[in-house]
């Protein structure tokens, strides 16, 4: 009894594996994909893709159990050119990637986003660096998305305040772009998770509604933001990670609240000034920590997270003193 069970199971086994029951390609997914690898140039990142073979079967794609492609991602390639309009005949995508394609240029065809599959995307990735233009405004129409990176672009003009109209975004990033502008206020809300604007033209202030959310991560640095941003700290606040450094920011730090789960804090080369608050002896989880080309003066608070760092985390501030600086004049 036990032989037959294993011979049915070996059977079962191999049934399974066989192409015949391979999920079948859909006719328009199969036309849309050999049309994408065409306009790309046949690539031989895509030499998979040939139509004897269920296009399920196919690498860098994956399909529901319907047979639909709703994923496809693409990275670390040379392949060369736009991203083809027949992207959007896949009428059941969700999920779209394409990272690392340094020779994908020109701007983000609008038509993708709207796909009314896409309106149920959650991840949608495209990493690259060649894309230019503006931030597409009919990203807006997207109203599952929950997360959209267009990084390390040459993307232009300000972020599209239609962005606020995204319930369920949580992680966004556009850093390494050329965008200008402000930061529009009602971006971001609830529990956002990821913002990252770093290593753009940005400028004005960061809005104060930011400052009742709580990030993960927060990164804007290297913008040319002013203004106070004492408001997106707070003891009792999760954010574990932010970066603010290379601004023009302009508050006094003296009783601002760190949240004590703070990695990671970089407020270097801004106009900061006032006392290192007291509140840096709480960060007991810190591996990375600049203070420094502010404006700060007093002592360092001793014990506490200072013990571990160096001069560089502090250095070139107004009048500084105390550990791991210079001691303390006394009058």
């Amino acid at each position: 009894m036990a032989h037959y069970s294993l011979l049915f199971a070996c059977l079962f086994l191999v049934l399974l594996a066989s192409p015949t029951l391979a999920s079948k390609c859909d006719s328009g997914d199969l036309k849309a994909l050999l049309s994408i690898k065409q306009s790309l140039g046949n690539p031989s990142i895509l030499s998979s893709w040939v139509p004897s073979t269920s296009c399920c079967t196919w690498a860098h794609l994956q399909c529901d159990r319907a047979g639909r492609v709703n994923s496809i991602t693409i990275r670390d390639s040379n392949l060369a050119g736009t991203i083809p309009p027949s992207v959007t005949d896949l009428t059941a995508l969700i999920s779209l990637a394409f990272i690392d394609l340094p020779g994908l240029t020109g701007p983000i065809p609008t038509s993708i986003f709207t796909l009314k599959t896409l309106q149920q995307v959650t991840v949608i990735r495209t990493s690259v660096s060649g894309f230019s233009g503006p931030v597409p405004d009919s990203i807006s129409q997207l109203s599952q998305i929950d997360t959209l990176d267009l990084s390390a672009n040459k993307i232009t003009g300000p972020i599209p305040a239609s962005l606020s109209k995204l319930p369920k975004l949580r992680f966004l990033d556009l850093s390494h772009n050329q965008l200008t502008g402000s930061i529009p206020s009602g971006l971001v809300h609830g529990n956002f998770g990821f913002l990252i604007l770093s290593h753009n033209l940005l400028t004005g202030r960061i809005p104060v509604d930011y400052g009742s959310t709580d990030f993960d991560t927060i990164n804007l640095s290297h913008n040319r933001l002013i203004g106070d941003a004492s408001f997106l700290f707070g003891a009792q606040k999760k954010t574990t990670e932010i970066y603010l450094a290379w601004n023009r920011l302009e508050f006094d730090i003296s009783n601002v609240a760190f949240p004590k789960g703070l990695t990671d804090l970089d407020l270097s080369h801004n106009k900061i000034t006032g006392r290192v608050p007291v509140s840096i002896r709480d960060l007991a989880k810190v591996h990375k920590l600049d203070l420094s080309y502010n404006k700060l003066c007093g002592q360092i608070p001793s014990v506490g997270v200072n013990t571990h760092l160096g001069v560089a985390a502090f250095g070139h501030n107004k009048c500084l003193c105390g550990g791991p600086l210079a001691p303390c004049h006394k009058n």
